[in-house]
């Protein structure tokens, strides 16, 4: 696969996976009644964790395809992308795992209501917290990281603009406050506080999907001088 094809395809990936972080919303486990509601919408909290699914791939898929890419204008930078990327996917596959775990208590609650909410409320709301801590902190926490290190590594080698670059930066800031204020319990997920401090990261993902997929890399800045080193190992080979 080609350069531009790479990189094309990255950007498609980086808006597949808004698209499944959209639809990877489950308001019947999100909502007070989830005991009973997450049953009653099975398939819709099904399709959310398939959509979870589906992100976590794209988290892992952009990783990928960028690192062949970037890994010449900065080993060290490029190295803790890639790692941060695939550590955040695996966050977000434990978050659908609970995410099916809540499911399951709510089917196991109606099928027997008779044992009454306080055992499987606790746990419920054990699993509940336990998902949007894996979420909304770590998850997040993991994911700028990242994301932060890429798009210093961009702004360096001015692979793409540098306000796009550093729009990047910012919001992955603005996205990292808004998780350490949720784990202080300052703010709820579903609010106006919340989401503020997400749409620049939101906006800015739209931005650079579509702008890597019209434009791709600067072409002009795709070919550094070459480093001399040799390789040990295929393996090393790969991370540097």
């Amino acid at each position: 696969m080609t350069t531009d094809k790479k990189i094309r395809l990255a950007g498609l990936l980086i808006l597949s996976g808004m698209c499944s972080g959209i639809f990877s919303v489950a308001p019947a486990v999100d909502s007070k009644t989830y005991l009973t509601a997450a049953a009653q919408n099975s398939n819709g909290v099904l399709l959310a964790a398939v959509f979870q699914f589906i992100m976590s791939l794209t988290y892992m898929g952009v990783a990928i395809l960028l690192y062949p890419e970037i890994k010449r204008f900065n080993r060290s930078l490029s190295i803790g992308f890639l790692g941060f990327r695939i550590l955040a996917a695996a966050l977000s596959i434990i978050g659908t795992t609970l995410l099916l775990a809540v499911l399951a208590l709510s089917e196991a609650y109606l099928q027997n209501p008779s044992q009454g909410s306080v055992g499987p409320g606790l746990l419920g709301n054990v699993l509940k917290a336990s998902r949007d801590y894996v979420n909304h902190v770590f998850m997040v926490l993991v994911l700028c990281t990242g994301n932060y290190l890429c798009y210093l590594l961009l702004y360096r080698s001015k692979l793409i603009p540098q306000w796009l670059s550093l729009w990047g930066m910012v919001g992955a800031f603005l996205a990292v406050s808004a998780s350490i204020l949720f784990l202080f319990r300052q703010v709820d997920v579903i609010t106006y506080g919340y989401l503020a401090l997400n749409v620049p990261t939101a906006i800015h993902e739209l931005v650079l999907g579509i702008w890597l997929i019209v434009k791709g890399f600067n072409k002009s800045d795709l070919q550094p001088a070459a480093p001399s080193y040799t390789p040990l190992s295929s393996f090393r080979s790969f991370f540097y």
